[in-house]
């Protein structure tokens, strides 16, 4: 059996109960370590997803009849959705894509909006009956802007957007404003709107505002169900810090998060909160679980970590289980570390180099909805490697200067060209 590394900094402060690491950054912001933000961002998360619950029942009334309008309800053809967003705002779609598509039976796919800005030829497509969901904190990113603006253009009268944002002042909300006959705006409580570089409790709460998508003619139940998932939250965040920080307390430097369904976007936000917060001294990246053995699995060496996000579906959890136990024996012996973060502890033994972090053994959350309480493991994951390594929580990019927490500096052309003859199916 292999040893797990040495520490590569100092442990941060905590008390003498489990979670402290965690609350102890919240109740000592130091601007110097970058916690004044980010830490107390993450610990807020449950309290966020039941305001927000609360203010989609609100104005459920209006989004149910904006989804009716724009052919969500047709039982004939129901119109296609596109989810677009730019980075974590992109992983919101793929944490609800497939809940969305079978809820409304029909085409529904996540591109970001990234893919979109410079082939807009390729997505927006004139005269075919489609609801745009567009996601931002704070929307002032120019491919949200290109995109909405595209998508108006473009798909004329035939298409709806709904807005989806954390910032009721930024770009992508006035410019909703400016076209009520076709946007309708959804600004999420301002507390979701992250102030640390990194997107943690906007990212969730809108997750949990297009999860009630799929739940507009029975808000209440919906509601009680996001209690339900918020105190399982508060559970993960109390029960939960101390024995991811030893996770990250070792040499780790790549990390692999891997999950199926709404938990692929789960692994995504992770991998992207992980390497974004450590400032890249973890590589680390996503896959679906399954294709994790079709070449990716070729990067796991002695400083890897390895996260399973586990389904709560009963067939899927079986092919997880599968590999996990396929390769668990040769990730020991090369020295890699792995996680398992399942709703129900697992039929497979605990091991030192082997942590199973279990959640809802109530069978609480419904299968694709877990999103929200499997990713507060890689949003700790990310925050105790960053403090850790020394880096500054609040503001990671602070000595590269390669990023912001807008991202600026891109320049937008003219679309125009894209539609010319020969360039696809458009004029």
């Amino acid at each position: 059996m292999s040893q797990r590394h040495p520490s590569v900094a100092a442990q941060p402060e905590r008390g003498d109960s489990n979670g402290d690491v965690l609350q102890h950054m919240v109740d000592h912001p130091d601007p110097d370590r970058g916690t004044v933000h980010t830490p107390g961002e993450i610990a807020q998360q449950p309290e966020m997803w039941r305001q927000t619950a609360r203010l989609v029942r609100d104005r459920a009334p209006a989004l149910r009849r904006f989804l009716d309008a724009a052919g969500l309800y047709s039982e004939e053809a129901p119109s296609r959705i596109l989810l677009t967003g730019a980075g974590t705002s992109h992983y919101v779609g793929l944490s609800v894509v497939d809940l969305l598509r079978r809820h409304f039976g029909t085409s529904c796919e996540s591109r970001p909006t990234t893919r979109i800005t410079p082939n807009p030829d390729l997505f927006l497509r004139e005269g075919e009956p489609t609801l745009m969901v567009h996601f931002a904190r704070s929307g002032n990113s120019p491919e949200s802007r290109a995109v909405l603006e595209g998508g108006l253009e473009c798909m004329g009268e035939a298409g709806r957007h709904l807005v989806i944002t954390c910032n009721g002042a930024g770009t992508l909300a006035e410019l909703a404003r400016a076209h009520p006959d076709r946007v309708h705006l959804l600004v999420l409580p301002d507390d979701t709107n992250d102030q640390g570089l990194a997107m943690t409790s906007s990212y969730t709460s809108m997750v949990v505002a297009s999860q009630a998508l799929a739940h507009l003619d029975r808000m209440e139940a919906f509601v009680q169900q996001t209690d339900r998932t918020a105190e399982i939250g508060e559970t993960v965040l109390a029960e939960h810090p101390d024995a991811v920080d030893a996770l990250m307390s070792g040499d780790v430097r790549r990390a692999f998060f891997l999950g199926n369904n709404d938990l692929y976007g789960a692994a995504t936000e992770s991998a992207l909160k992980v390497q974004e917060l450590t400032a890249g001294q973890i590589l680390a990246g996503a896959e679906d679980t399954l294709a994790f053995r079709h070449g990716p699995i070729s990067a796991v060496d002695a400083h890897s970590l390895v996260v399973f996000y586990l389904s709560a579906r009963r067939h899927t959890r079986r092919y997880e289980l599968d590999v996990v136990r396929q390769y668990q024996d040769a990730f020991e012996e090369l020295g890699a570390s792995i996680a398992v973060v399942a709703p129900q502890r697992p039929e497979i033994e605990e091991t030192d180099d082997l942590s199973v972090f279990a959640y809802d053994a109530e069978g609480a959350v419904p299968a694709l909805q877990q999103t929200n309480v499997a990713v507060l493991i890689g949003q700790m994951a990310g925050l105790f490697a960053a403090y850790r390594r020394g880096v500054n929580v609040d503001e990671p990019s602070a000595e590269k200067a390669l990023y912001n927490r807008t991202v600026q500096g891109v320049q937008l052309y003219d679309p125009a060209g894209a539609y010319e003859a020969g360039s696809g199916t458009h004029r």
